[in-house]
């Protein structure tokens, strides 16, 4: 219920405010302050957005306002409204796309460098589609709780397996201790990938993976961001910093 309220747009205030009057009735400002635990500065100014959207409603009872819930059906007609309002948009995006377009198409060359930002799950599988057509070697680091994660641990899974189509290409990893770094590990699969370990990765939140001229970070935490960074520069400088923990792992720390 919680999710479905917040989608047609209502704060999580807001919620508690709306949800409180419902069970409490008429009441003060005062009285929802105290259930909810909300400051009762900041109560009023939640209920004078609540009365805006026909949430709640006010009277006057021995010169003291007191608030009560609408009917819930109100909220049928907030998320009309708020669909009314996407659909507006949307059609605002269908008239300026083609003007979008033609801008994309006169675009005379690649640029030398790009950074694009992606968000959730989707956006990780569009830096694995520019992954997967490099016929380079790809230097990463990452923390085996990547594991934990059903959603990224399929896409290493389908990174692994369409590299290992392509062939001719190695993967050189920095990571932990996690059971399936080290199964890998023993598996001595050296025509394919290299590992070193450090348990100073298990704390990582995020991971990296260097191919090309390109630099992918990933954060491994929900709703999952990530960033595809296509600079020569700053590329050569970060695989400078890998070769040199890299180096410094050489023999060092091999799990048991």
């Amino acid at each position: 219920m919680l999710k479905s309220l917040k989608q047609i747009g209502l704060k999580e205030k807001e919620i508690k405010i709306y949800l409180a009057i419902l069970k409490l009735g008429s009441v003060s400002a005062q009285s929802i302050a105290n259930e909810t635990g909300i400051k009762r500065t900041t109560t009023y100014l939640v209920l004078e957005r609540l009365k805006q959207i026909g949430l709640v409603g006010e009277i006057i009872q021995k010169n003291k306002k007191i608030f009560f819930a609408q009917k819930p059906s109100k909220l049928l007609k907030i998320a009309e409204t708020k669909k009314k309002e996407i659909e507006k948009e949307e059609q605002r995006i269908k008239e300026f796309l083609p003007q979008l377009e033609r801008i994309l198409k006169n675009k005379t060359a690649d640029p030398k460098e790009e950074i694009l930002h992606f968000q959730g799950i989707e956006g990780i599988w569009n830096i694995v589609d520019v992954l997967v057509k490099s016929r380079k070697d790809m230097f990463v680091i990452f923390p085996g709780s990547i594991y934990k994660h059903l959603g990224l641990s399929r896409i290493l899974t389908d990174v692994t397996k369409k590299r290992r189509q392509i062939g001719g290409t190695m993967a050189y990893i920095i990571t932990d201790y996690h059971k399936q770094n080290k199964k890998f590990y023993r598996e001595e699969d050296t025509d394919f990938r290299e590992i070193r370990f450090t348990s100073a990765v298990e704390n990582f939140k995020s991971g990296m993976i260097l191919f090309d001229d390109k630099i992918a970070l990933i954060s491994l935490q929900k709703p999952y961001s990530s960033i595809l960074i296509k600079n020569e520069a700053i590329h050569s400088l970060v695989k400078f910093m890998f070769d040199f923990i890299w180096t410094e792992l050489d023999g060092k720390n091999l799990p048991e």
